[in-house]
């Protein structure tokens, strides 16, 4: 149960520190910070396209997988509504833009390296008890939000949309006229599961 919970939490707290700020660098330096805090508990995935990767390379089960996900999604959704609750009724994670091609490009790649980054740092013996894992994750999102945030919204990770998505689905009054995404299952959830298992499949490869 402990794992759920860091992961429920990890999760929450990405949420309000990318809807509150909206800056690459804090949100890259807040993810490292929640990687440090969960890691030693639940590996600290706090995204579906990790808990994938993991699956793949055999370190959870799909039981595990299954409950990992789970809790990064209600995560999402209490951390969107508590936005809201701290005043900030923007929270928007749509495309910027109206070229599908290049929307599909940006968030693959990026999902891509960012699961093949945490691959690496989180599971090759030649780097095990390595301590900058932590900001290596984090500034793989800091420069990926910088290349291609006016492109795709630089989310790689499906539960950042997750919650935005829930209530503009039910009713997006709920928590406030401007907090929307339509583009979860169109968009997020396709690119973030792409690249996690071109990202799994590679590290399979080269770290055989």
């Amino acid at each position: 149960m402990n794992k759920y919970i860091i992961e429920f939490l990890g999760t929450f707290f990405l949420i309000l520190i990318i809807g509150m700020t909206g800056n690459p660098i804090a949100i890259g330096l807040g993810l490292a910070v929640l990687v440090y805090m969960g890691a030693h508990i639940s590996g600290a995935h706090y995204n579906p396209a990790v808990s994938l990767a993991m699956y793949i390379n055999k370190q959870i089960d799909a039981k595990e997988l299954g409950k990992y996900i789970s809790s990064q999604l209600v995560g999402s959704v209490i951390g969107t509504f508590t936005l809201t609750k701290l005043g900030q009724d923007s929270f928007n994670i749509v495309s910027q833009t109206n070229d599908i091609q290049s929307f599909f490009i940006a968030e693959i790649l990026f999902t891509f390296l960012l699961v093949f980054v945490i691959l690496n740092v989180a599971l090759s013996k030649n780097l095990k008890d390595n301590q900058f894992y932590g900001i290596a994750i984090g500034l793989t999102v800091t420069a990926g939000a910088f290349a291609v945030g006016d492109i795709s919204g630089g989310v790689f990770n499906p539960a950042v949309s997750f919650g935005p998505s829930f209530f503009s689905f039910i009713d997006p009054q709920v928590v406030g006229s401007n907090v929307s995404s339509s583009d979860f299952f169109t968009y997020y959830l396709a690119t973030g599961i792409i690249g996690s298992v071109l990202a799994s499949y590679l590290y399979k490869k080269v770290s055989s």
